[in-house]
């Protein structure tokens, strides 16, 4: 059977009838995180982003216990024991998988439950759920939008996590016309100019800009010239090509400024928006996308953007900041944990307990083998806008 839920459901389900609601101890949540070190400034976010979920679930009793990992192997072993001493019921983190492989000899460490922020979906543990938006959901998003009539370029960096994401591209419809695996930044230049065929494309368009001149100048000399046909060529002349590339989409594994510095050579090259359809991977609409002209009309898939801005809305409310991105999951996740523990007689949660499908402020998402799905939807920024299409 499925199961549903929404923030606002909650409450009811815990007010409600007694066939679904047991009393309970309080739930204790170890907050898993790097508080402190290198990686302490999402992990702070984090935090500040399950106590703004708590406190609209101040009827329930619950408990966050702060665990901080330090953002090093030993504090993660350190944290992880003081959940055990503060007899922590669920473990909220680590952010990084990584975390778990340092901890998963500890004694006591199959005992407990962990809901992760990763979203890694292979060799994972039975006592770990993954509830990051993982590569399959993001997929199966994008690869709706490709077509047999399709010929597109999949560009991205030489690294593991583009390998997975070149791999998963076979399940594309469309005919694949190249891939290119850049090898560093500078590499980025080379590989866009060489993979839209710019200097043959330069070479011919100059040709035929020197063919239009010799016979504009020779209708000069026999008194019959056009002033249209001297406006084409002052027109040609402010472009470097005049033949459209081979291909009609590019999907780009890239992030950041490697994404941006993607689709500017591309647009450099003359492969820009109007002719090419851009697309890459979850964006967690991050403004600084919206500023930059090359981007236009490029289309990612991700959670519920109107969800996002409400969640956002209540983030920036309380600490006068935006949501870095996967905060966002926690206004699902901790509502999540709530209604299990407080809707079942066992006094220990496990893994088998969470699967199924469900409603939550970022969308929908199913939960199975410790992995979960999530139906994203695909947006393209147009204006300066984020738009869902």
């Amino acid at each position: 059977m499925k199961k549903y839920f929404r923030l606002i459901i909650l409450f009811l389900i815990i007010s409600s009838s007694n066939n679904y609601v047991y009393a309970k101890s309080d739930l204790k949540i170890g907050a898993f995180l790097p508080l402190s070190g290198k990686h302490g400034l999402i992990g702070n976010s984090i935090y500040q982003s399950i106590l703004v979920t708590i406190f609209e679930l101040e009827n329930l009793n619950i408990k966050i216990i702060p665990l901080d990992t330090e953002s090093t192997r030993n504090g993660a072993v350190n944290a992880f024991k003081k959940g055990l001493n503060q007899k922590v019921d669920i473990f909220v983190g680590p952010i990084f998988y990584k975390t778990i492989n340092d901890i998963k000899n500890v004694e006591g460490f199959k005992n407990k439950l962990f809901i992760s922020y990763s979203n890694k979906e292979k060799n994972i543990y039975n006592n770990v759920i993954n509830f990051g938006v993982n590569l399959t959901s993001q997929i199966n998003a994008i690869k709706k939008y490709f077509n047999r009539k399709d010929k597109f370029i999949f560009f991205g960096d030489n690294t593991d996590f583009t390998k997975k994401v070149f791999n998963s591209t076979k399940k594309f419809k469309s005919k694949k016309k190249n891939s290119i695996f850049y090898k560093d930044f500078k590499d980025i230049n080379y590989q866009i100019k060489k993979i839209t065929n710019f200097q043959a494309r330069n070479k011919s368009h100059l040709s035929k800009i020197k063919k239009l001149q010799k016979l504009y100048d020779e209708s000069v000399s026999n008194n019959s010239e056009s002033l249209s046909d001297k406006e084409i060529i002052e027109n040609m002349k402010k472009h470097d090509t005049s033949e459209k590339v081979s291909f009609n989409k590019v999907l780009i594994s890239s992030f950041n400024e490697e994404l941006i510095a993607s689709i500017s050579y591309f647009d450099f090259y003359d492969a820009n928006y109007k002719d090419v359809q851009f697309l890459t991977l979850n964006l967690w609409f991050n403004k600084k996308y919206l500023i930059e002209p090359s981007l236009q009309n490029i289309i990612f898939p991700s959670i519920s953007y109107n969800g996002y801005k409400e969640l956002n809305e209540k983030y920036q409310k309380n600490f006068g900041k935006d949501i870095y991105h996967l905060e966002a999951l926690t206004f699902d996740m901790i509502p999540l944990i709530a209604s299990t523990w407080f809707s079942i007689k066992d006094l220990k949660l496990k893994a088998s307990m969470f699967n199924g499908s469900y409603k939550g402020k970022t969308g929908n998402f199913t939960i199975k083998e410790n992995k979960t799905y999530r139906k994203l939807f695909l947006y393209k920024i147009v204006d300066k806008k984020f738009k869902k299409i």
